[in-house]
């Protein structure tokens, strides 16, 4: 006989995504085996904005500084930000940074709207930061396990995890499988889920090297810098604006690949895109990568989700790409948490679809609009005057995207972005800072992990309300009283201002921190049970 591991959750993949769900599922309780088929981080930067929205998220899980310490490290001489243009970076000029499109633009004021705030941390760096959080936290995360095969039933996920440097296998039967394993996702390809696609428009050699710049940008510091004009055509990128570097080079797959750049030629590539011919360039790695678009038809197949760019993959201009996919982790973590507890139907997971993937083909658009390197950086020029219309403020996107509600009745869209945070069913929470003693706490710390109802009066009644909830199905719901005078301050009336609730009003909060019912629109302690009973199936 074989034994046989049995676990909740099956995650496989240990990438940014792979890693979130892990800490997110220990967040609320739910244990996991992670499967990831490399044996150490990538070695590639990718990513490396982490998203306020993002950065929100590792908050509530009790990571925020940690993150923030890890990027911070990344800078090594001046702040993450600016563009360039020029034939090389000796020669290139600094362009004038502006909004999104006229037409559709909706800047976010990142202080007003949240307590966290963006960081640059490359994904090189992030990730070993997340895997330590999570083995700290009694995680069990197997790097050079690679899954080999699974299958599904009713009741779960068996599958064969091998040791890709011992070549020993075990046997794993889970509940449910995330499969957060890149755009090449086996786990999608065995499903025969089929895609949206948009073909690419340009294709790139990667190429991330080790060359000192650091006297050469010295108060002229860059995320990003165009090289066009001159021998060599494509993008310079970032890592910590000393001495590591990507350069993103554009190339034609019909008469080229990989193979016909070997080594030297790259060197010689990178110091003609700088403009220094003597450079000492060492190449670390390098990848070939193109923009085009696939968004999976389902997200969800029986017990096995998709998630990242399983689900999702897209150019990375604008963003969107991993924190998108962490955002997908942070959504179906605490509903494969509520239906493992038996607080929650099965239903419940048919919702983490129609919710995300309208969110990723929104991202998949704007990313596509900001091709053009000035258009992905506000500026308006006669050639992307049209797709500078069409683009909406990458803040606004990741956080004041609302998902269907049911209170909204027919004709609501599957998901759209609001102009303001105000509490509506289906957007995250508004921020506002309340007094706790002699500490102030954002309205965001007060979800999770379990629900949350934000109250203003009769909290004795909403208290009782929970209680008997709880008495009955054994769910949790913290009640939280803001208000001039509550345990939670708020002496200026900035929540009912933003919210616009009555004195007396509530909210009731889902535990990705989204507002699921509101007070005006049939919530109350009497109806607080069958309420959660509709949203919870």
């Amino acid at each position: 006989m074989v034994s046989v591991e049995r676990t909740p959750v099956l995650i496989v993949g240990g990438g940014l995504v792979g890693l979130s769900a892990a800490l997110f599922l220990q967040y609320h309780g739910v244990g996991f085996v992670l499967a990831e088929r490399r044996d150490r981080p990538a070695v590639l930067p990718r990513s490396r904005g982490v998203h306020m929205r993002t950065v929100e998220m590792f908050r509530q899980i009790g990571i925020e500084d940690r993150v923030q310490e890890a990027g911070a490290s990344a800078l090594k001489m001046g702040a993450f930000g600016g563009a360039r243009i020029g034939p090389t970076m000796l020669d290139s000029e600094a362009i004038s940074i502006g909004g999104a499109g006229a037409g559709r633009a909706r800047i976010l004021n990142a202080a007003a709207e949240s307590p966290s705030r963006f960081c640059f941390c490359p994904q090189v760096l992030l990730e070993p930061v997340l895997a330590d959080i999570a083995r700290e936290r009694g995680g069990d995360l197997r790097f050079g396990a690679e899954l080999t095969d699974f299958t599904q039933d009713d009741d779960g996920v068996s599958a064969t995890v091998t040791d890709r440097l011992t070549g020993g296998s075990a046997a794993v039967r889970a509940d449910y499988l995330i499969a957060a394993d890149g755009g090449g996702s086996q786990v999608r390809r065995a499903l025969g889920i089929s895609n949206w696609t948009l073909p690419p428009t340009d294709h790139y050699l990667n190429l991330f090297f080790r060359a000192d710049l650091t006297e050469l940008v010295k108060d002229r510091t860059f995320s990003q810098c165009e090289i066009t004009g001159g021998a060599v055509r494509g993008r310079m990128v970032s890592k910590n604006n000393t001495d590591e570097w990507s350069l993103h080079l554009q190339y034609d797959p019909a008469r080229e690949n990989m193979e016909d750049y070997p080594e030297q030629r790259c060197a010689e590539l990178v110091r003609a895109a700088i403009g220094v011919p003597d450079l000492t360039v060492t190449l670390l790695a390098r990848s070939v990568w193109d923009t085009g678009v696939h968004v999976a038809d389902d997200y969800r197949r029986g017990r096995v989700f998709l998630a990242g760019d399983a689900a999702h993959q897209h150019a990375p201009w604008g963003g969107f790409g991993a924190n998108t996919g962490i955002a997908d982790v942070h959504n179906l973590a605490w509903k494969l948490a509520s239906v493992l507890a038996g607080h929650a139907g099965p239903a419940l997971l048919d919702t983490y679809g129609p919710e995300r993937r309208p969110r990723a083909v929104l991202a998949a658009e704007q990313a596509r609009l900001r091709t053009d390197f000035m258009a992905m950086y506000g500026v308006r020029t006669p050639e992307n005057a049209e797709t500078m219309e069409r683009q909406v403020d990458a803040g606004v996107i990741m956080t004041r995207y609302r998902y269907a509600s049911p209170a909204d009745g027919p004709g609501q869209a599957d998901g759209e972005w609001v102009d303001r945070l105000a509490g509506h069913a289906g957007t995250r929470v508004p921020h506002v800072w309340l007094g706790a003693g002699e500490r102030q706490v954002s309205t965001l710390d007060l979800c999770g992990p379990g629900f949350a109802l934000l109250v203003g009066a009769d909290g004795d009644r909403w208290r009782s309300a929970a209680e008997t909830v709880h008495s009955e199905t054994g769910l949790d719901i913290a009640v939280h009283e803001i208000g001039p005078a509550n345990e939670l301050a708020d002496p200026d009336g900035a929540w009912l201002e933003q919210t616009a609730l009555p004195a007396d009003g509530a909210m009731l909060v889902r535990p990705d921190q989204h507002v699921a019912a509101r007070s005006d629109q049939g919530l109350c302690p009497d109806t607080l049970a069958p309420v959660l009973h509709s949203l919870l199936g």
